[in-house]
């Protein structure tokens, strides 16, 4: 069975989400799409790079004096993991704080409600099934 990786530090997601935008890219590249008020310096962004190579999040390629990094593992699996442990940890495995949260924080778009509509619809449809059993 495949060890858990650790998991990412804020900064990390933010490189990786740069990663996984761009596919294939270079240190630099990385470094130059990294927000500006971070001010990040290139060794930094290079260091953030080997550390999730070493922890097994992107895959690094030499080319001759470059190296190329790639995310080593899709973006939804990284975030359904977190999403999972969140869950878990804060929320004690309920998700009712967390859509109320949803519901008074923010106005949901049209797209939002009618998806989190199926889900529920979806959810009943299955209790009902299963109660039939």
């Amino acid at each position: 069975m495949a060890q858990e990786k650790p998991e990412l530090s804020r900064t990390e997601w933010l490189v990786m989400n740069i990663c996984w935008e761009r596919g294939k890219a270079t240190a630099r590249q990385i470094h130059e799409q990294t927000p500006s008020e971070r001010s990040w310096n290139y060794q930094t962004v290079k260091t953030m790079l080997d550390r999730l190579v070493a922890k097994g999040y992107l895959r690094r390629e030499k080319l001759g004096p470059l190296c190329l990094f790639e995310p080593a593992v899709p973006r939804a699996k990284v975030v359904t993991r977190s999403i999972d442990a969140f869950w878990d940890t804060v929320l004690g495995n309920t998700l009712a704080p967390m859509f109320a949260h949803l519901a008074k924080g923010r106005k949901l778009g049209k797209d939002e409600l009618a998806s989190l509509k199926r889900l529920i619809e979806e959810q009943e449809r299955e209790e009902k099934h299963e109660r039939r059993r």
